[in-house]
Parts: C-alpha cells; sequence; structure tokens
C-alpha cells in the first residue's frame, strides 16, 4: 500500500509538471511537520484537484520546514500558505496575511475541525501519571513554532505553574514522528505532538497505540466543555481551530475568492481529500484563541513587543538596518520609474477585476458575484442542513428623488443606503446591487426566522434616516422588503429571487415603508389579479 501510493504521488507529480508549461502558476506552500515526503504524499492532490477547476492557472505544492516558512512568506516564494494557526497568527502581525478556507481533518473516519496537543509517554512509565510528573523529565517536543507539537501544551503547563526550567532536558527533534520514536527508542521520557499523530502513525502500522498514554493538563470539567469531552482522538490540552489555507497579500483577492469556493464544495470521497486526510473545508475559523496563547506565554510577536525597545533592536541589528538602507537607496534610485508603471498597470488590473464583480457606484458586490457566492452558500447549507434569507429590497419613490434633487443627490443616496445595509448585516451576510434601486440580500446561517424579522426591521428604520448631500440637502427615503426562506420556500436560488420579488410586490402594494414574508397564498393571488 505505501509504495502505490508513492506511485500515485509520482504520476500527479509527473502531471503537475507537465501542466506548468501554460498558465500562471499558485504556489502552495504547506508546513511539512512530519517530513517533505509525506507533505508531497498528503498534498500533491490537492494541486491536481484545483488544476482541474482552473484552466488559466497552474497550482504547485512547495513543502516547507518550520524555519523555511517565514523567509518564503516574506520574499514572496509561495502564493498560499497551509500552516498550523500559531504560525497564521504570528506571521500576520507583520505580512498581512488572510484566512481563506479551514481544513476539516480526517482521523480514523473522524471529521474534525479542532486539534491540541498530546503529551505523553509510554505504557510501561508508572511512575509518570499526571502533569506534576513531568518534572525531572526528559521532553521532546517538535519545535518552538509546532503549535500543536508545543506551544498548545506549553500553554497548558504555564497554567499549571510547570515551569520548563524543571525539566531535565528538552529537545525539539524537528518533526512529529521522530518525537514518537525518541520515546520508543527510550531517549526521552515525555514527548509532545499534535493531537492525531498516534493515532495516525498506528493506523499506518507504524507503532502499537497500546505502548503508549496520554496525560491530562487541561481541566475541562466544566458543563459547556461537552467538545472536549467527545472529542474522538488522545488529547492533554485545549482545543483550537483546525489547519488554515492563508492568502498571501500580493495574491489577487479574485483568485482566493474562486480557490475559496473551489475548496468549499471539495466532495469528501474525492481522491484529493482522501490522499490528504481531511473531509474537505470550510469557512475560516475564529482564531482568538490562539492568539491569547501567544500573549499568554510571551512568545513570537509578544516576545518582540515585550522584551526589545526601540533602541535595542538598532544595537542589535545595526549592519543589517545600514545595509538595507544603501541598498533601498540604490534600488528607488533605478527602479523608480519601473515601480510606477507597474503600479499602473497593477492598479488598472484591479479596477478592471473589481468592475467585472462589484458595482462600480457603491462598491457592492454585482448579480454574478452574488450568485457565486449565494449559490455556494445554498451547497453548504444543503449539506450542512443550516438556513438561509433571501431578501429583495427596492427603495421607495427613488424616481422623485432624481427629479426632485438630481442625479448626483441620487448617487449620494444609493451610496449612503448600500452603507447602511453593509453596516446592519452581519460579516458573512451578502448584500448586492442589481438594479438602479433594487437590491438583493442573503441572510447566512441565520437562526430564525424571528431573527431574520428583526433585521427586516432593522433594515427599514435604518433606511427612513435622513441622508444629507455635500450642499446640505436633505433627502428622505423608505424601502419595501419581500423574504423567503431555504429550504421552505425553495432550494435554488433563481427560485428564491422570485418569491422574494413576489412578496416585495405585495409590500408595494400595501402601501410602502414595510416587508412582507413569501407565501402561496400571494403569488396565487397575484397570478388571479395579472
Amino acid at each position: 500500500m505505501p509504495q502505490l501510493k508513492i506511485i500515485i504521488t509520482l504520476l500527479l507529480l509527473s502531471y503537475s509538471c507537465t501542466a506548468l508549461s501554460s498558465g500562471e502558476v499558485i504556489k502552495i506552500g504547506v508546513l511539512a511537520k512530519r517530513g517533505p515526503g509525506i507533505a508531497h504524499l498528503r498534498w500533491t492532490g490537492l494541486a491536481f484537484h484545483l488544476n482541474e477547476q482552473f484552466d488559466h492557472l497552474k497550482f504547485v505544492i512547495v513543502p516547507l520546514s518550520f524555519e523555511e516558512v517565514e523567509p518564503a512568506v516574506r520574499n514572496r516564494q509561495i502564493d498560499f500558505l497551509l500552516t498550523n494557526p500559531g504560525m497564521f497568527v504570528n506571521l500576520s502581525f507583520v505580512h498581512h496575511l488572510y484566512a481563506v478556507v479551514t481544513l476539516k481533518a480526517k482521523v480514523l473516519d473522524n471529521s474534525i475541525t479542532e486539534f491540541g496537543s498530546v503529551v505523553f509517554t509510554t505504557s510501561n512509565r508508572t511512575d509518570i501519571s499526571n502533569a506534576t510528573d513531568i518534572k525531572n523529565q526528559r521532553v521532546a517536543a517538535v519545535n518552538e513554532q509546532s503549535f500543536g507539537g508545543w506551544i498548545a501544551a506549553y500553554r497548558e503547563l504555564d497554567l499549571l505553574g510547570i515551569s520548563i526550567n524543571s525539566f531535565s532536558s528538552l529537545n525539539f527533534l524537528g518533526t512529529h514522528d521522530e518525537v514518537v520514536y525518541a520515546l520508543g527508542r527510550e531517549e526521552a521520557d515525555i514527548g509532545i505532538v499534535r493531537t492525531g499523530t498516534l493515532e495516525l502513525m498506528a493506523s499506518e502500522g507504524k507503532i502499537d497505540l497500546a505502548d503508549y498514554k496520554s496525560l491530562h493538563l487541561a481541566d475541562h470539567s466544566g458543563a459547556s466543555d461537552d467538545d472536549y469531552k467527545n472529542f474522538p482522538l488522545m488529547h492533554s490540552s485545549r482545543l483550537y481551530p483546525e489547519w488554515p489555507l492563508i492568502g498571501l497579500p500580493h495574491l489577487s483577492r479574485t483568485i482566493a475568492e474562486q480557490v475559496s469556493s473551489k475548496l468549499l464544495t471539495m466532495p469528501a470521497d474525492s481522491v484529493a481529500a482522501q490522499q490528504a486526510h481531511i473531509t474537505g473545508w470550510t469557512l475560516p475559523s475564529n482564531y482568538r484563541q490562539v492568539d491569547l496563547a501567544f500573549s499568554q506565554l510571551k512568545i513570537g510577536i509578544y516576545h518582540e513587543l515585550t522584551s526589545d525597545s526601540f533602541v535595542d533592536v538598532i544595537i542589535r541589528y545595526w549592519k543589517y538596518i545600514l545595509t538595507a538602507f544603501f541598498a533601498l537607496v540604490i534600488l528607488l534610485a533605478n527602479t523608480v520609474y519601473i515601480l510606477s508603471l507597474y503600479r499602473k498597470l497593477k492598479s488598472s488590473q484591479l479596477k478592471l477585476e473589481q468592475l467585472a464583480t462589484h458595482d462600480a457606484l457603491t462598491g457592492l458586490p454585482n448579480r454574478t458575484l452574488f450568485a457565486t457566492i449565494a449559490n455556494q452558500y445554498l451547497e453548504i447549507a444543503k449539506r450542512e442542513q443550516r438556513e438561509a434569507i433571501v431578501m429583495y429590497l427596492d427603495l421607495d419613490r427613488f424616481k422623485q428623488v432624481n427629479d426632485t434633487h438630481g442625479h448626483d443627490a441620487g448617487d449620494v443616496l444609493l451610496q449612503e443606503v448600500s452603507k447602511r445595509i453593509s453596516n446592519t448585516l452581519r460579516n458573512n451576510d451578502i448584500v448586492a446591487r442589481i438594479g438602479g434601486d433594487e437590491f438583493v440580500v442573503m441572510l447566512w446561517n441565520i437562526d430564525s426566522v424571528e431573527k431574520a424579522e428583526e433585521v427586516l426591521k432593522r433594515l427599514i428604520l435604518v433606511i427612513e434616516l435622513p441622508v444629507f448631500t455635500a450642499n446640505h440637502q436633505r433627502i428622505e427615503i423608505s424601502c419595501s422588503i419581500g423574504a423567503c426562506s431555504y429550504p421552505k420556500d425553495g432550494e435554488q436560488l433563481d427560485e428564491l429571487i422570485k418569491k422574494a420579488d413576489i412578496a416585495l410586490y405585495e409590500a408595494k402594494e400595501r402601501g410602502r415603508g414595510t416587508h412582507v414574508w413569501y407565501s402561496s397564498q400571494l403569488e396565487s393571488a397575484q397570478s388571479r389579479n395579472s
């Protein structure tokens, strides 16, 4: 079986190399936590899957060690990065990275969106049974930047008051596998790896799981901690969101959005998912707890913020700063004109991309982008049995505003209304301008119809507030809204928009400045009247 996997991977690599002869190359850096060979084996299928989805882009996998990740990001040697959330949070401070999607790991047929650390020893060590027994032991971990293989466990030890100085020794061995093997060779007493490592190595026939036991560190006895109690893998720490796929700032946001769309709909039984040991991808998670771990331990960016003053930095790096200064002066003197041309071309390209997917006046998504994102949300809603609300919003008597105050004032009104709608909605909701004074909204993963009702009322109230133009013209407007729900009123986007429009028509008939929910009786009544 291992030989078959290697053959498949070599064929995929051969395909990727052949495919690179045309199209823009997009490099996906992957943290090789178990070494570059296993990284290629797991993730080459992802590149193959994306290459099938895009004719104009060619994706390749670039395995990176812990030490290679930051230089690769800094020097723009990669376009995407798949890494642990600790490195994501730490690098984001300096390099302005953003999460595109979060992976859903598959370990022993379990779909998992969280992970942590396992602090473990061999089963025959009867003298080691709890956290305090770690003192005076030889400890092996993966890397100081490995979140599951060190930082998550380090945080729990710090909360328990166990200093790393109390260890007999602490060695970082580079990969998770090597930490496990070190305990088997009796070169260490305590090992720290990410959750799922022991189970995965056991499934690969590399170890016998019965030879190891985990130590309990975090207190999750509270009634609200069912997720920890039901977590199917050996674990010692609290749990954190799984690895994000990260976009680098130089990457086109349009490409990032397209990749996100393709990955969110990747089937769990696809070759790429099976090869990577995942069940798919989900919307980006909240990595606030990861940031708190760094802050508590004063490591990463928080170490730099708390330990070094500006003078310390100058004294430590003055040679590099001076060299960089002269290099920058020379570079600027020789390339100002070239950079100016490049920026103009890049700006034109971004404007063209923006015009293709967004409304020029308000900056909101247009009908095309709305349909793309909304259909993607409906796919997820169908798969995960969630609800969604579609609204059709129309400004009342907008033509009178143009006739009375002029088209410039009308444009100001539309821009202000767009801002008010966006500010009223949540980050994951979608709003688009699809006509002169018409907007469509999708409330994603709404808790109940009552919650949607509150949003409808808020929208009507905020839009009724007066708008003042630059020359102090006061403009008042109201709106009418029609709404329907998925899956109750329909499962296709076009059908939902049509039914929301039917409800909007009824709202207009009732005197405007109100909202109406779709019902089959409405549609029947309108058909008879027409």
